[in-house]
């Protein structure tokens, strides 16, 4: 049976950082009761250590739900305000375009109807006729009526006389032929062409200077909220996603601790380690061992995903403090665009008003006064989001329905909080890991190549092997923790470039199942053997599995062989020796 002779000590803290150096296994030949009460000592002292590193994890899993269902529910909660705070800008925006827009449309239906007075386009009741076919019609009957001699007593049309003035396109009559006191009456209808022409020039102003930029103003803060929207959302689904992840895989890793340790005794003595060494290939009549699992594999699936949430908070703090940053600025640029467009809307009003001073000054002395310094502007918007929120908060406890806490999760409850005071190391630095080395791999055939993988050995009597990528130029003997961080991929969360670039948030997978082994062995199926002296570096390794399906017919159990290369005789004598006591 193997003793370690560099092997982690009990007291060894979970969150010390992963060192180079490997515990290195060695064989110890004794009697056969010798090494069976080894082994029970062995198993015995890493149920210990099993133990002692499940209920760290628990009071740390404890410790960071309560954590970060706080921060998650603060920026939910900041994030519902900021966006009711957007949505009502973008309603801002929407009122004065169409107060603009209608205030210019009255404008141009006056300086219409003050033009057909000019033009003397109106009907028997004394309301301006401002239809171009209407006026048509008018001015043919006029010129009918002249043309057969209708007294210009007989009706009103007939009063309409043409003038030898120069008239608009369509020139009408007037009443100045027949009336001597015309002048009175040319002026006033002067006057109402005069200010028919001031509310022209005042509707092209309009039209031209005021209502394109507050159009573009609007349709841009459509687009803005919309991404800002389509962002912040993606930001806010990827944190609750990446939590959830972490949950799933602390209920995994629970349960598979649960049905892995049982009790003690069960740990010690059901429990089958190692692999056969050297010994002839298991044939049919030999039985596999059943319900092999392996705790670590979902130990480190649970640490990546809490470095994935991790990482995935730092990075979507910074995004969404880019995106708070940006729509301050947004709106500081909103509030100061519409400020001047309202103000060359009210001069050029106060210009047409002239003689209603009273009314026009009270409004442009106030949209003058505003205040407009930056900092007065950033804290009505904070205190404005801040009001918006506890709104929400008090709307949401009155109609939302109490939720269960995720702290009260499988295996969190009745831990102390206190105990999980720790940052997560690697999985690497795991009291579940015997060893870890980088190996090459082969399978059998003609065909097949050496691929460089990182091998590692556990506790619960398994060989994972992760094979690595062929960009990362490592080799046979490389650092285990290099190689490690490279099968980790970036992380990638919601950002402004990835949202315009088109990149769909949350992804179909997620960074941390690429730490899937390719090749996974029970060693207490296995056996391993080194090769002759032609390959000195090169074991082999053979599993006994059981058959599935149609092949149950036919045989029970079935070999799976890989051969494996270390850089050094020693190098692979070392990993066979850990193998078999593992």
């Amino acid at each position: 049976m193997a003793t370690p002779s560099s092997a982690s000590s009990d007291d060894v803290s979970d969150d010390e950082m992963p060192t180079s150096s490997v515990a290195e296994l060695t064989i110890t030949p004794n009697s056969k009761d010798d090494a069976i009460n080894g082994d029970q000592k062995e198993n015995d002292a890493i149920h210990q250590r099993r133990s002692a590193t499940h209920s760290k994890l628990r009071a740390y899993e404890a410790k960071r739900r309560t954590a970060y269902e706080s921060k998650l529910q603060s920026s939910s909660l900041y994030w519902h305000a900021f966006r009711t705070l957007m949505h009502d800008s973008l309603l801002e925006t929407q009122k004065a375009d169409l107060l603009v827009r209608g205030w210019t449309s009255a404008s141009r239906a006056y300086g219409a109807s003050m033009t057909s007075i000019g033009e003397w386009c109106i009907d028997g009741k004394g309301v301006p006729i401002t239809e171009v076919k209407k006026k048509k019609k008018l001015f043919d009957a006029t010129e009918k009526q002249q043309d057969v001699g209708v007294d210009s007593s007989a009706s009103s049309a007939s009063m309409f006389l043409p003038m030898n003035e120069k008239r608009g396109p369509l020139a009408t009559a007037d009443y100045f032929r027949e009336e001597k006191c015309g002048s009175m009456i040319k002026n006033f209808a002067d006057s109402a062409g005069n200010v028919s022409k001031n509310y022209e020039e005042m509707v092209k102003y309009m039209d031209d200077e005021v209502l394109p930029q507050l159009s573009s103003l609007l349709d841009h803060l459509k687009s803005e909220v919309m991404f800002t929207e389509k962002l912040g959302d993606s930001i806010m689904n990827e944190l609750e996603t990446a939590e959830d992840e972490v949950c799933r895989a602390w209920e995994s890793y629970y349960n598979t601790q649960l049905d892995f340790c049982g009790t003690p005794s069960e740990a010690s003595t059901d429990k089958p380690t190692g692999a056969y060494y050297d010994g002839p290939t298991p044939d049919a009549s030999t039985t596999a061992v059943k319900g092999c699992s392996d705790v670590w594999v979902q130990e480190m699936r649970y640490r990546m995903a809490v470095a994935f949430l991790s990482s995935v908070w730092e990075k979507c703090s910074s995004e969404l403090s880019k995106l708070f940053l940006s729509m301050k600025d947004a709106e500081c640029n909103r509030r100061s665009q519409i400020k001047e467009l309202m103000i060359k809307a009210t001069q050029r009003q106060e210009r047409l008003w002239i003689g209603l001073p009273s009314v026009v000054t009270p409004i442009l002395k106030e949209l003058v006064e505003w205040p407009m310094e930056r900092k007065l502007v950033e804290d009505d918007v904070q205190y404005s989001i801040r009001e918006r929120a506890q709104v929400i908060q008090r709307d949401e406890a009155e109609h939302k329905k109490p939720e269960e806490s995720k702290s009260d999760a499988p295996g969190l409850t009745g831990v102390s909080e206190g105990d999980g005071n720790f940052e997560l190391s690697s999985p690497l630095v795991s009291d579940l890991m015997c060893k870890a080395k980088v190996i090459e791999k082969r399978s059998p055939g003609m065909m097949s190549s050496w691929k460089v993988s990182l091998a590692v050995i556990t506790s619960d009597s398994f060989l994972q092997l992760f094979e690595l990528p062929t960009s990362c130029k490592l080799h046979t003997g490389s650092a285990p923790e290099v190689a490690f961080h490279n099968l980790i991929p970036p992380v990638v969360v919601p950002s402004m470039e990835g949202v315009k670039g088109g990149v769909k948030f949350p992804s179909s997978k997620y960074w941390f199942d690429h730490l899937v082994p390719s090749e996974s062995f029970a060693l207490p199926n296995c056996t391993v053997s080194l090769k002759d002296e032609k390959s000195p570096t090169t074991f082999e390794i053979v599993e006994t599995i059981s058959t599935s399906g149609a092949a149950q017919m036919f045989t029970k159990t079935m070999n799976r062989k890989m051969q494996l290369r270390a850089i050094t005789r020693e190098e692979a004598m070392d990993m066979v020796d850990a193998l078999e006591c593992s």
